[in-house]
């Protein structure tokens, strides 16, 4: 089952409390064996709103920088994926088909934004922000796409360390990237070098009410893509928004 609403609420604000976080000391610090005690502290987190997107970003990323592109068009469709998601595997496999049909139109903008909500639900944590960095690797190959599938058909269970660098990397060449392609994708995901973008990403996500995976909308729309239909659901949402 994919997360609820509140549990990956809680997810997001427990990253940001601690990446945030301003411990304000209200006693002396005791020094215990070498380790430094802040004695009674309050953790205040800071407003949640995303941060400001960092420099370095994949290719093909959208004017805010919070999602990738993989086509344009007037009608635009947004993908919530987190990689660690079942009910996202099942959603990418689902439509895939469709999606391709009607990027091949060249009527709709197809915006993937690989959102990192279950990190606290791989050990040790950090699966989904690992996973969608090397994702945003794949972009920067023109492969983001296939990367993806690839992910997802190997999706570890919740609760283990997820795929390894080396499988990471080895995802690459089942997704299509080769020769000096493949040097700088595998340099890309060793170093985890769109981490914080992956992490910005999340964020907008979240400050946008975005808070279940997977989520689609068409046009700011919010379409169901859990049901049997969900080709269908997605078809008519494009219809109806072309007028």
């Amino acid at each position: 089952m994919h997360a609820t609403d509140d549990m990956v609420r809680e997810m997001v604000h427990k990253r940001q409390r601690r990446r945030r976080a301003l411990v304000v000391s209200l006693v002396a610090v005791v020094v215990v064996v070498g380790a430094a005690l802040v004695g009674a502290g309050l953790v205040r987190a800071t407003n949640t709103a995303p941060d400001k997107a960092p420099s370095r970003v994949p290719a093909d990323v959208t004017d805010d920088k919070a999602g990738l592109a993989a086509s344009t068009g007037d009608v635009r469709i947004d993908l919530y994926l987190d990689y660690l998601c079942p009910e996202c595997r099942n959603t990418e496999r689902t439509l895939a088909p469709e999606l391709e049909t009607l990027e091949k139109s060249g009527d709709v903008s197809v915006v993937y934004h690989p959102v990192t909500f279950l990190d606290d639900r791989s050990s040790p944590e950090g699966y989904s922000t690992r996973a969608a960095s090397a994702a945003a690797c794949a972009a920067d190959q023109g492969r983001f796409e296939q990367y993806s599938a690839v992910l997802f058909d190997q999706q570890p269970p919740e609760g283990g360390p997820g795929l390894s660098a080396a499988q990471l990397i080895a995802a690459g060449r089942d997704a299509g990237i080769t020769g000096d392609s493949f040097e700088s994708f595998e340099t890309c995901v060793q170093d985890r070098t769109y981490a914080p973008w992956a992490t910005y990403v999340s964020d907008v996500a979240a400050s946008r009410k975005v808070a279940l995976t997977p989520t689609v909308t068409v046009d700011g729309e919010r379409v169901e893509v859990t049901g049997p239909d969900a080709a269908d659901s997605l078809r008519r949402a494009v219809s109806e928004a072309r007028g």
